[in-house]
């Protein structure tokens, strides 16, 4: 990762602590029992040179989406929930940067729904989408297969996959437009 970024990520305050601070103790309940918040030293899941492993989803829409599907491609593949505070502030960023490139042959957001930890499920999804208006598609992560395989264990996590479908990079924060241009601009540097 740049290290223009790191420098304007560094302290953003709490951002691990505030979901679980933040959070209703029933949505705290909910989370699947290897859920934890990690710390800043801690590196879970999946690393920069991995092969993005490929998994199958049904979108909002109801439309079945691969991974794979999106070869040739760079790819912010993002984990979130509606009741996590950073993923609230970095959907309106996501969906800036989509809506200025989504005519772009050379790049993709998914942004991936952990719909098991939602209180109204696949609702709060829906709910979360209207009010912020967005565009992108959304997949339902529903038995939480793909978030354990990509061993997310703080939200927002982001994947930028590059067109060969290696990780180009890995981060546990809250983006904004900036950060995700210079990212897919890195990735299909690649």
């Amino acid at each position: 990762m740049n290290k223009e970024i790191k420098k304007e990520t560094k302290g953003i305050p709490g951002y691990e602590s505030a979901m679980m601070e933040d959070m209703p103790k029933d949505e705290v309940e909910r989370l699947p029992e290897d859920w934890q918040v990690s710390s800043e030293t801690e590196k879970p899941g999946l690393a920069k040179g991995d092969i993005a492993p490929d998994f199958e989803l049904t979108t909002l829409a109801g439309d079945t989406v691969k991974l794979s599907d999106y070869r040739g491609k760079s790819v912010m593949l993002n984990f979130w929930a509606s009741w996590c505070p950073p993923c609230r502030s970095e959907m309106p960023h996501m969906e800036t940067y989509y809506t200025d490139h989504k005519e772009s042959d050379d790049m993709e957001i998914l942004a991936v729904n952990m719909t098991k930890t939602e209180k109204n499920k696949e609702k709060s999804a829906k709910e979360f989408v209207k009010e912020y208006g967005l565009s992108f598609p959304i997949l339902l992560d529903k038995d939480s297969e793909v978030m354990k395989t990509y061993q997310i264990k703080v939200y927002p996590t982001t994947y930028i996959i590059n067109k060969e479908g290696v990780i180009s990079d890995k981060l546990t924060l809250p983006l904004d437009d900036k950060m995700i241009k210079q990212l897919i601009e890195e990735s299909n540097a690649e």
